[in-house]
């Protein structure tokens, strides 16, 4: 009995330190992550603020043009957010004809 007394004190006590933690230093919101971090020697190069934007013809979901898949060549080139978008399109384009 004496022992759950104890155990019962030290959560006690735990909590009310934990609060007070919380009060001092409250938790920061997570942040939005957009994949694995990569390093400057590989993988993505990085999006410049203020870069063109380009429209996908199948969602409407304007992203950054250094980002988007392309189809096509010249003057009739299509810029997609997604494979899914892309191959949604060409198969949609495809049934139309």
């Amino acid at each position: 009995m004496r022992f759950l007394v104890w155990f019962i004190r030290a959560l006690f006590i735990l909590l009310v330190v934990r609060m007070v933690l919380r009060l001092l230093f409250p938790p920061r919101p997570p942040q939005a992550s957009r994949g694995p971090a990569r390093g400057p020697t590989g993988g993505r190069a990085p999006e410049v603020v203020g870069g063109e934007l380009v429209r996908d013809p199948q969602c409407g979901t304007y992203i950054p043009k250094t980002r988007a898949i392309t189809v096509g060549a010249g003057d009739n080139v299509l810029y997609f957010c997604s494979d899914t978008c892309r191959d949604a399109y060409t198969l949609a384009t495809a049934s139309s004809r």
